[in-house]
């Protein structure tokens, strides 16, 4: 079969592989289509650490069974469309058994690490892990639940969010994700910030009441565009998509006293800032960090009957052969593209 393997940074080639073969308690899983994540493209540059050479990255995927690993038994059966929550999680540690099976001690996650994941025709995968696909989620959405579980997780951490203002502070394929689940949770006016016009016309187009590009103002102004739209109020709720000290800085600035951040950017391992702000504001600061494997499933349901179309986020499909050149290519150009999905026939 065909995958296409990293060979360490800037190195992808599609190569002839073995077909895996499913163990017990294992499905083989025939990829329909599989996102490339902004992740995947830090890996294929080298820059994370986490793609150990050579492996098969990929982890946002859906496709169908086409076989079960000898003496498995489950519920599914061979044809089922399914997507992969793709954290192996062991079940046993105690994060784990407190259902906290995203920060699991032990856990494995798919296109990570030495883990091959869903650049490539097949791949097996444990049965525990799998999700049947409701019959109007077609495979390219399939592809898509697991970015959106990470939105889904972070809204579901603010809260009720019925009737207030909310912030969300980057425009790619994640904060797109958020501003369409708290769309779906009826927050009142729904502000997106960021420097490229290309996102924020997506975000207008997904349903975002204000929109505001921060290039060339200060905190000071920034702030004051929040008020103006809000007249003179600020949000209630901010979402900070980014993960650098300047966006966290306008998250934390945009809010009123006692409102809430929730930090679902994951880059800047160390960032500053105003400390005495969030003491004297009272602000609540929260991390969010994926999914857990019962979540993913809510966003399922979540999907399935909020009947978002996720498709408007595509913007362009491959097959694999294509796949080495359109990473160069998201390499240049971070203003053209949110997701791109690899299909597979």
């Amino acid at each position: 079969m065909k995958a296409l393997m990293y060979y360490g940074p800037n190195d992808l080639r599609v190569t002839e592989v073995s077909e895996p073969v499913p163990l017990k308690n294992e499905a083989l899983i025939k990829v329909r289509a599989c996102g490339i994540c902004g992740s995947d493209v830090h890996g294929y540059l080298g820059i994370t650490g986490r793609r150990i050479a050579p492996m098969v990255m990929g982890h946002e995927f859906s496709g169908e069974i086409v076989r079960f690993g000898e003496g498995t038994v489950c519920d599914y059966k061979i044809g089922d469309r399914v997507t992969v929550q793709p954290v192996d999680f062991c079940g046993e540690c105690e994060n784990c058994k407190s259902g906290y099976t995203n920060v699991c001690l032990n856990k494995r996650f798919f296109g990570v690490m030495d883990v091959n994941g869903a650049f490539e025709e097949y791949l097996a995968v444990p049965v525990k892990l799998l999700y049947k696909l409701p019959d109007n989620i077609s495979f390219d959405e399939g592809a898509l639940i697991e970015p959106l579980a990470v939105a889904y997780c972070g809204v579901k951490k603010a809260g009720d969010i019925t009737g207030k203002n909310v912030l969300i502070v980057g425009g790619g394929t994640i904060g797109q994700m958020v501003l369409s689940v708290v769309k779906a949770r009826n927050a009142k006016n729904i502000i997106v910030s960021d420097l490229s016009e290309f996102r924020l016309n997506m975000a207008k187009k997904l349903g975002a009441t204000h929109v505001i590009n921060p290039k060339d103002k200060n905190i000071d102004e920034f702030q004051r565009d929040i008020q103006n739209i809000l007249d003179g109020k600020l949000v209630d709720v901010a979402f900070e998509a980014v993960g650098i000290g300047p966006t966290v800085t306008q998250a934390l600035s945009s809010l009123r006293t006692q409102g809430t951040c929730i930090w679902v950017g994951n880059s800047a391992k160390m960032i500053e800032l105003n400390m005495q702000y969030v003491v004297t504001k009272e602000l609540k600061i929260f991390g969010t960090y994926i999914y857990t494997h019962e979540e993913f499933g809510e966003t399922i349901d979540f999907l399935s009957e909020a009947n978002l179309n996720l498709n408007t986020l595509i913007s362009k499909e491959i097959v694999l052969e294509q796949a080495p050149t359109m990473f160069a290519e998201l390499v240049k150009t971070t203003d053209k593209y949110l997701k791109v999905v690899v299909k597979f026939e």
